[in-house]
């Protein structure tokens, strides 16, 4: 364990890199919080578009649109519930998720992926008094019945899209709309680029700044960077709770849990360690004509304006009310900018 003076040697390690780069003092800053992961989500939910959409058809293939008791506490796996019991739609659900995907448990299904299907908008849940007292109902929601009954798998990639940027409290499209006005629309992002920088739930920071200034480190300096925070990021120099340690492997493992959710929207393409806009065929974006954004350089050329340091570009609508390509193309429009204070964006 280290003692509090190396953890500030470790500190002042990262600043020496280069004493003059805002982002080497950004991150000391926010390795030092206790909520310095940023974006959080369940280390124990793997899915993706397939799975959501199986669990949706499974529960509607059995209660329709119907309220349906999820039963509390914990039950074996092989757990019935006799004939008469208020859960046997719930088994029935589990029964076809289970017999679709090959996994889902009484337990699993109602703690690790009804939380995240409710945060998603696409499960209704609330307290209903039977004889037993007060348990779980749920039942599925309008947006639930849009993506099952989705007639294309474009609509149905947007409804989910929809779903996980609700998730994570409309990050994801913020995200993609920071990179896509930014002039790094055509870069691949890495997975320490998302960590110390985009995964940051403060939005007051200038993102892109950050990149920019962590971008300019050479190579040799970023591994001497990596290497002080995995350092310093070492749960076992920290006493207490959770909250008061520090761990560089579990945010790292949620960083690529993250990446492997943005890879299953209509946003983005990716890799378990990088990910970048999705242009192409069959891609959401319209590949700019330029390295930045087209629609931004025709805002300033229509306007006749020139960029100023503290002001930023915001789509009045914007992209994720876009189902396709051909509503993004409209709605990425000059016409649909407007340029205001870089406080008030945020």
């Amino acid at each position: 364990m280290k003692t509090e003076i190396d953890m500030q040697v470790t500190l002042q390690n990262i600043l020496e890199i280069d004493v003059e780069n805002s982002f080497l003092k950004y991150i000391c800053n926010r390795i030092q919080r206790k909520n310095y992961r940023g974006w959080h989500i369940s280390q124990h939910n793997r899915y993706d578009i397939e799975d959501i959409k199986i669990i949706l058809k499974s529960i509607k293939a059995i209660v329709d649109g119907n309220y349906f008791a999820i039963p509390s506490g914990d039950y074996d796996k092989d757990h019935k519930f006799d004939s008469n019991s208020a859960y046997n739609d719930y088994q029935e659900i589990i029964k076809a998720i289970y017999s679709e995907i090959g996994r889902g448990t009484i337990n699993s299904i109602k703690k690790n992926f009804f939380p995240d299907l409710e945060k998603m908008g696409f499960l209704i849940r609330e307290k209903v008094q039977i004889a037993e007292g007060k348990v779980w109902h749920g039942k599925l929601s309008n947006e639930a019945f849009e993506l099952v009954e989705a007639k294309s798998v474009i609509d149905r990639f947007k409804k989910y899209t929809d779903g996980i940027d609700k998730l994570f409290e409309n990050k994801i499209s913020e995200l993609a709309e920071i990179i896509y006005l930014s002039d790094y629309v055509d870069d691949t992002i890495s997975i320490y680029e998302f960590m110390f920088i985009f995964s940051d739930k403060d939005e007051a920071i200038d993102k892109i700044g950050l990149l920019s200034s962590y971008r300019s480190l050479g190579r040799y300096q970023q591994n001497d960077l990596i290497s002080y925070i995995k350092s310093y990021a070492n749960p076992s120099n920290f006493s207490g709770t959770k909250t008061r340690k520090r761990d560089f492997h579990n945010w790292k493992n949620q960083a690529q849990q993250i990446i492997s959710l943005l890879k299953t929207t209509v946003y983005f393409e990716a890799e378990k360690d990088k990910f970048k806009l999705n242009f192409g065929g069959n891609g959401f974006f319209e590949k700019p004509t330029a390295r930045s954004a087209k629609s931004k350089h025709d805002y300033f050329k229509f306007h006749n304006l020139d960029k100023k340091f503290d002001f930023e570009l915001h789509h009045i609508i914007p992209i994720s009310a876009a189902r396709n390509k051909k509503e993004f193309k409209m709605i990425d429009d000059h016409r649909n900018l407007i340029y205001i204070d870089r406080l008030k964006h945020k």
